[in-house]
């Protein structure tokens, strides 16, 4: 009932601005109605965004929190290797919205940050950027944190410079287990520094996941092309904070 009477009165509110800024006289079920047609128009549209989104070969993933109504819900985006992007609402931030989107049997390769909503995707690629942030982080919790960070920028750096050379799929796949195997070591070379043990889990957590590029060229190492989807509704929240209506 609550919804029903604010609704009203913001149509209300409309109606009356309409009336006097532009002399257009229109009743409160004119503007429901005209409301109604615009989100019909809308679902075709809707729908076959999602479905290009789900036949994607890959998607980069990401989400941040947004105000609607006063109350913390939830910003989706959803990028394609074409550019395809779709933004939704949701309350939630859990693998609920990901079934919704992608499907229940939905299976990857995505790329995302390490939230944990995402293991419910069975292939993954760990956005490295992610994982740039968090070692930078500790440079001056010890000497340690300091060469773990060195370490870890050395592993990015190599990862770029092996797909620059556009290597073939065998070569890719031998080049994978190199990494992994070097990115494991240098996990259990530090894992005596207990001021490390933030950034050293955030890589444990990722171990499979961090060099799933490899297997699929043209694939990013990370989540830079999500990010630009989310950048505009980023700075959008920032201006006009709780205006998002359900």
């Amino acid at each position: 009932m609550f919804y029903r009477i604010y609704f009203y009165l913001k149509f209300v509110f409309l109606q009356d601005f309409l009336l006097f800024n532009d002399g257009f006289d229109i009743s409160v079920k004119g503007i429901h109605d005209v409301l109604l047609r615009v989100g019909d128009a809308c679902k075709n549209e809707y729908y076959r965004k999602l479905e290009k989104i789900r036949s994607a070969k890959w998607r980069y993933i990401d989400e941040t929190g947004v105000k609607v109504n006063g109350k913390k819900w939830w910003l989706w985006t959803f990028r394609t290797i074409d550019g395809e992007s779709l933004v939704v609402i949701r309350k939630s931030r859990g693998k609920d919205v990901l079934e919704e989107i992608l499907g229940k049997n939905h299976k990857g390769p995505d790329i995302v940050d390490g939230w944990r909503a995402y293991d419910w995707i069975a292939i993954l690629q760990r956005c490295w950027a992610h994982l740039l942030r968090e070692v930078d982080d500790f440079l001056e919790a010890s000497e340690n944190g300091k060469k773990l960070s060195e370490k870890i920028h050395a592993c990015y750096k190599a990862l770029k410079e092996f797909l620059d050379k556009d290597p073939s799929m065998d070569e890719r796949i031998r080049q994978k287990a190199i990494f992994e195997k070097e990115l494991k070591a240098t996990v259990a070379k530090y894992k005596e520094s207990k001021e490390l043990e933030k950034p050293l889990n955030y890589i444990r957590n990722g171990f499979g996941s961090w060099y799933t590029c490899l297997l699929y060229p043209g694939m990013e190492p990370t989540n830079n092309l999500g990010e630009q989807v989310m950048r505009e509704h980023v700075i959008l929240r920032k201006i006009i904070g709780c205006l998002y209506l359900r």
